[in-house]
């Protein structure tokens, strides 16, 4: 198992002390948002040491540039939405097991939205892009994993790009995969069967890893802790095991 949160090591190595305590192997983890022709890709890094001082360093720089974005929209919304208030934004706790970031959780508790994930489309709304908030390249971001003696792996290929044949979502996979990265998560709960065979392909093709992940949000999702149960000989985790 792997806990892999968005820009955050804390909760990886807290789950690792737990999972040697149940009797699980565990590989440590972090999802990593960076930037590839203007698309956000999240990578999956394993097994790095994280406690590289440059990789935590690239990791930082992705949590700010999240927060920034999110800082960034309440700024546009205000004159739009007089009831929202840096200074209580800034004081709003964010609750962890709703899943969700804090500004989803505040718009939602203000009720400007229904609930977190129409907050979604508040962001595109706004103005507020992820191509440019200033995140690393997904060239770079691989360069630290693997200098940090870690393996980068291309989170759920499925949703990240946008296509309309297994063609086109082929194309812009391999083309991602062309900056480093050392494998592919083939299996993800949204991925369906011809989505799943052709990112194996892929793998199978490039001599790559193949990982599954579940994707869990908490609340604010619709998958669940190791949804996929992927058979463990279908994976290929070289030498992260």
């Amino acid at each position: 198992i792997s806990v892999c949160d968005h820009n955050a090591v804390a909760g990886t190595l807290a789950a690792e002390t737990l999972a040697h305590a149940a009797g699980l192997g565990y590989i440590r983890g972090v999802e990593i948002d960076a930037l590839h022709r203007g698309v956000d890709v999240h990578i999956l890094c394993y097994g790095a040491d994280l406690s590289s001082e440059a990789l935590l360093a690239r990791i930082r720089h992705a949590r700010a540039r999240l927060d920034e974005m999110s800082a960034e929209l309440l700024r546009r919304m205000r004159r739009d939405y007089p009831c929202l208030s840096p200074d209580e934004y800034e004081a709003f706790p964010h609750d962890s097991a709703l899943g969700g970031w804090k500004m989803l959780q505040y718009m939602k508790a203000k009720g400007v939205t229904p609930d977190l994930r129409a907050g979604f489309a508040f962001y595109e709304r706004y103005g507020v892009r992820y191509a440019d908030a200033g995140f690393d390249s997904a060239e770079q971001i691989i360069a630290c994993i693997h200098a940090a003696g870690g393996r980068a792996v291309l989170a759920h290929a499925g949703v990240t790009f946008t296509w309309d044949t297994l063609d086109a979502l082929a194309r812009a996979a391999e083309d991602a995969l062309d900056a480093g990265f050392d494998g592919a998560e083939c299996y993800y709960p949204r991925h369906d069967a011809g989505v799943t065979r052709r990112l194996l392909d892929i793998c199978a093709r490039r001599a790559l890893l193949v990982t599954a992940g579940s994707d869990c949000h908490g609340a604010f999702n619709r998958s669940e802790i190791c949804q996929t149960r992927t058979p463990l000989e279908k994976l290929r985790l070289g030498d992260l095991v």
